[in-house]
């Protein structure tokens, strides 16, 4: 076959079905290894997790008060409680001048206790849970403190309070639902 030619029709369907098969074949697991892995190994990546010991009792303590507050009509005030690992975070204290602190993600997904409330109710509640997370946090002691980073967020992912230091005018909570 001369280079200008056209390869005939039954040679392209046979390298046709020969590159299915080996793409097809490609995609299969070998048989010689085991599908799942034994339990016993630690996770590869920790990163997104909590390692430290205390630092996780105080986590599923944290959650644990979230979990059981109420609002309006005794119902669940949060739905969702999450908390991230600690993070380092970059604080401006002043005009070009920065600190880092290492802080813990605290979010809180609003319940139908929140919606009945005043939102002088909801900033008092947004105090209390951020006073709450950073006294948990004090009793772990360290140099330096970890501190809270609290957000509150609606079921549909609008932020209605992210609070690093809480304002002493009570402007926390920014959002309405």
């Amino acid at each position: 076959m001369n280079s200008g030619q056209i390869m005939p029709p039954r040679w392209s369907l046979i390298v046709a079905m020969t590159a299915l098969g080996l793409t097809a074949s490609g995609c299969q697991p070998p048989r010689d290894l085991p599908r799942n892995p034994p339990g016993d190994l630690p996770p590869a990546y920790t990163s997104n997790r909590i390692s430290d010991p205390a630092q996780l009792r105080t986590a599923e303590a944290i959650r644990a008060w979230a979990t059981g507050r109420t609002g309006t009509g005794r119902q669940p005030l949060y739905s969702k409680v999450e908390i991230l690992p600690p993070v380092p975070i970059v604080q401006p204290y002043g005009v070009g001048i920065y600190q880092q602190e290492l802080r813990l993600p605290v979010i809180l997904t609003t319940g139908p206790g929140w919606k009945g409330m005043t939102h002088e109710g909801r900033e008092t509640r947004t105090a209390e849970a951020f006073r709450e997370i950073a006294g948990r946090l004090k009793s772990l002691g360290g140099e330096p403190l970890l501190q809270p980073t609290l957000t509150i967020q609606t079921p549909e992912g609008m932020e209605l309070a992210w609070v690093n230091h809480l304002d002493p005018d009570e402007n926390n909570v920014h959002g309405d639902e």
